[in-house]
C-alpha cells in the first residue's frame, strides 16, 4: 500500500490521520481492520479502517514507545508499506436499519467518518463522540460533520469534552438523550460503539439503566437482536 497523506502531530495534537492507497484493487469497507507488522515478527497491530474515496484512512494516537503508532508516524507520503485487510463483518454499516447512532471516543471515530461519507442512501445517522480537548483535528471533524449534515448524510452531531467547554463525557450525552435512545432501540434502530473498552463498558451501563427504567427489557435483549454493534479495544 502507498502512503498518500499523513497529518503531523504537535505538542497539543498527539493523533494523526494516515491515508493509504491499496496497490491492488481490494474490497474492504469502513469498520474492517488493517493489520500491520511493524517489526516484521509475530507482533501484529490492528487498526479500524475508514473508507474514503476508495482509500484507507486511519486515525492513530502516537504512544511513546508504541510499536505500531511510532512506525506509522514515521511514514512519509509516497512510502510503501506491507499490510493486510481483515474483514470485520460484525461491524459494518447496517444497511437494513432506518436509524443508526454511532458512539465513539478518541481514535474510535475513524470508521464512523468513513461510514458517514459513504452513506449514499442517506440513512438517518447520529454521531456521539467524546474527547479530552478541542484540537485542530477535532475542529476538522466538526467541519466534516457540518458538511455531511448539509448533504443529508448525517442528522446530528454531539461532542463531549471532558477537560474543557461542556466538561462531560459521552455517557452524559446519552443520559441527556435517554428518551431518544429508548425510542431508537424500540423501533429497531442500531447503536454502534467504537473506541476504548472502558468507554464501551460505561456506555453499556448507562444504556442498560435507561432501558430498565423505560422498557421491559435490558440491554442484553437488544444485543441478542443484533442492534448493538461494538468494536472496542
Amino acid at each position: 500500500m502507498m502512503v498518500l497523506e499523513k497529518t503531523n502531530i504537535s505538542e497539543t495534537e498527539h493523533t494523526f490521520l494516515l491515508t493509504l492507497k491499496p496497490k491492488m484493487r481490494s474490497r474492504f469497507a469502513s469498520g474492517d481492520l488493517l493489520a500491520i507488522n511493524p517489526a516484521d515478527d509475530y507482533r501484529e497491530r490492528l487498526y479500524s479502517i475508514g473508507k474514503k474515496d476508495g482509500n484507507i484512512q486511519l486515525k492513530v494516537k502516537l504512544h511513546q514507545n508504541g510499536l505500531g503508532s511510532e512506525y506509522l508516524n514515521d511514514l512519509k507520503a509516497g512510502s510503501m508499506i506491507k499490510a493486510r485487510i481483515v474483514e470485520n463483518n460484525s461491524f459494518h454499516f447496517p444497511r437494513k436499519s432506518k436509524k443508526v447512532v454511532m458512539i465513539a471516543n478518541g481514535t474510535g471515530i475513524a470508521p464512523f467518518l468513513g461510514m458517514i461519507h459513504e452513506n449514499k442512501r442517506k440513512t438517518e445517522c447520529h454521531l456521539y463522540c467524546g474527547f479530552r480537548n478541542e484540537t485542530e483535528m477535532i475542529r476538522t471533524h466538526q467541519i466534516f460533520a457540518q458538511d455531511q449534515m448539509s448533504k443529508g448524510k448525517l442528522k446530528s452531531s454531539h461532542i463531549a469534552f471532558s477537560r474543557e467547554q461542556n466538561r462531560c463525557y459521552v455517557m452524559d450525552l446519552i443520559k441527556r438523550d435517554a428518551d431518544f435512545f429508548t425510542e431508537l432501540l424500540q423501533s429497531n434502530g442500531t447503536i454502534m460503539i467504537c473506541g476504548s473498552l472502558v468507554m464501551q463498558q460505561d456506555v453499556e451501563k448507562i444504556l442498560d439503566r435507561i432501558l430498565l427504567m423505560n422498557t421491559n427489557y435490558n440491554l442484553e435483549y437488544f444485543k441478542l437482536k443484533g442492534q448493538i454493534l461494538t468494536d472496542c479495544y
